[in-house]
C-alpha cells in the first residue's frame, strides 16, 4: 500500500491547481507572454484529465494555440504535433515532430512525444526503444510509468506491474497527482486484463490519494457494475454527472440503470447518445473508440458502432482497436440475424 501521508491531502492539491489556473489566467489577461500561456495550457490539460472535463481541453486547446502564435518556429510545431497527438491525428502529430526535429526542437522533447505516438499507433517494438531509453536515462515517476503502459499493452503484465510499482516507488515529489495517474493507469490495465479484484485494490489506493479523481471513479464504478455490485456502482458514478461534462460517465450511469431493469435507462443513453455526436462533429478521431463501444452496447446501434469501430483501427491498428471492431462486427451480425428470424 502506497502511504497517502507522504502526499499534500487530495483536497489541498486539487485547490492548488485551481488556484494556479486562476493565477495564470489572471497574468494571461494582464500580458499574455509565452510562457504563461504554456503552462496554463498544460495545467488545464491537467485538470481536465482529472476531472474529466472536456470544456477544460478545449480552453487549453485554445491557449495552447494563443502560445504558438507567440512562440518560435520548432516550439509553436512541437506544441502543435502535441495537440494533434493528444485529439489522436497521430498522422499529422508524426508530421509535426519531424519537422520540429528538423527545426532544431530538442530530440529528448521529441523522443517523448514520439514514443507516445508509437504506442498509441501500435507500433509497440519501435516505442518500447525508446521508452527504455528514456526510462534508463531519466528513471522518474513519468518514464516509468510510461514503460509500464506499453508492458501492460504488450501483454508483458508481470513486468508491467514491476514498472507501476518502480515507478511509484521513484516519485520523491510531495503532490499526489502524478503518482494518481500512474495508479489510474495501472487500474486501468489491470480492468483490460479482466482482473476485476486487481483493478479494485488499485483504484482504492487511488482514492486514498486523490479522491476527486473522477476518471478512477468512474472507471471503479464500471469494475462494480461487472462484478455485480450495482448500488455501489451508482453510489460511485451518479455525483460524476454533476462534475463532468464527458458522456462516458452518463454511459456508465446508463449501464447501471439497465441493469436494474430501469426504464430511465433509455433516456440516459439518448442523452449520451447526442453529446457522442456533437464531439464526434468536432474531433473524430479523439472519441470514435469511446462512441463505439457505447453504439455497440447500451446505446443500441450496431451499425454506428462499426462505422466509427472502423474508424478508430484505421487510426491506430492495436490489439486493442481490432478487438473493438471484431466485437463491434460480432453484434451487429448478431442483431442483423435477429431480425430476420423475426421478420
Amino acid at each position: 500500500m502506497i502511504d497517502a501521508g507522504r502526499y499534500t491531502s487530495g483536497p489541498i492539491a486539487v485547490a492548488n491547481l485551481s488556484a494556479l489556473i486562476e493565477s495564470l489566467e489572471l497574468r494571461r489577461a494582464e500580458s499574455a507572454t509565452f510562457e504563461n500561456l504554456e503552462a496554463l495550457s498544460k495545467v488545464l490539460f491537467l485538470r481536465g484529465d482529472l476531472f474529466g472535463r472536456i470544456v477544460d481541453h478545449d480552453r487549453a486547446e485554445e491557449v495552447a494555440k494563443e502560445a504558438i502564435a507567440l512562440s518560435g518556429a520548432a516550439r509553436a510545431l512541437y506544441i502543435h504535433a502535441r495537440l494533434s497527438g493528444r485529439f489522436h491525428r497521430f498522422q499529422e502529430a508524426e508530421a509535426l515532430l519531424d519537422r520540429a526535429l528538423t527545426a532544431g526542437h530538442p530530440r529528448h522533447e521529441i523522443d517523448i512525444e514520439r514514443a507516445a505516438l508509437l504506442q498509441a499507433t501500435g507500433r509497440y517494438e519501435d516505442a518500447l526503444v525508446l521508452r527504455e531509453k528514456l526510462a534508463k536515462g531519466d528513471p522518474g515517476i513519468h518514464t516509468l510509468g510510461a514503460l509500464a503502459s506499453l508492458l501492460a499493452e504488450m501483454g508483458q503484465w508481470v513486468a508491467a506491474e514491476t514498472s507501476y510499482a518502480a515507478a511509484l516507488d521513484a516519485d520523491n515529489g510531495v503532490s499526489p497527482l502524478p503518482c494518481s495517474q500512474v495508479l489510474f493507469e495501472w487500474g486501468v490495465s489491470a480492468m483490460r486484463r479482466g482482473e476485476l479484484d486487481r483493478a479494485e485494490a488499485i483504484f482504492v489506493e487511488l482514492e486514498a490519494i486523490l479522491p476527486a479523481h473522477v476518471p478512477g471513479r468512474g472507471h471503479r464504478a464500471e469494475v462494480a457494475l461487472a462484478r455485480g455490485k450495482l448500488d455501489f456502482a451508482m453510489k460511485l458514478v451518479a455525483p460524476l454527472l454533476e462534475i463532468s461534462d464527458d458522456p462516458e460517465y452518463r454511459v456508465t450511469y446508463a449501464e447501471i440503470l439497465a441493469a436494474y431493469r430501469d426504464s430511465k435507462a433509455a433516456v440516459q443513453a439518448d442523452r449520451a447518445a447526442v453529446a457522442y455526436e456533437q464531439l464526434l462533429a468536432r474531433r473524430p478521431e479523439a472519441y470514435a473508440d469511446h462512441a463505439a463501444a457505447f453504439f455497440m452496447g447500451v446505446g443500441n446501434r450496431p451499425e454506428r458502432a462499426v462505422e466509427l469501430a472502423l474508424a478508430n483501427w484505421k487510426l491506430r491498428s492495436t490489439p486493442r482497436s481490432l478487438r473493438l471492431l471484431t466485437n463491434a462486427l460480432r453484434k451487429a451480425q448478431q442483431v442483423l440475424a435477429f431480425e430476420e428470424n423475426a421478420a
